[in-house]
């Protein structure tokens, strides 16, 4: 049988699993969150301002039609 320290003895070790779960759960948690805040911000999202870029860059479009098309794009948001 069980004594009453023994009894102690496995609930505090069973409160400090818990404790420590929640701990990694919460760490997890703001690794993640804080990894996907990163990746939305470095992540292009304006496309329309991409695909121009992408017309100047293989020659599709001069100095100036990418200037006027880009200050077209930046004026719409």
């Amino acid at each position: 049988m069980l004594d009453g320290s023994m009894t102690m003895m496995v609930m505090m070790c069973a409160i400090m699993c818990i404790g420590t779960l929640i701990l990694v759960l919460v760490l997890g948690a703001t690794v993640y969150v804080v990894v996907r805040l990163l990746m939305m911000k470095s992540r292009v999202v304006d496309r329309p301002l991409m695909m121009l870029k992408e017309r100047y860059v293989r020659g599709e479009i001069n100095d100036d039609e990418y200037l006027r098309m880009r200050k077209v794009i930046n004026d719409e948001k």
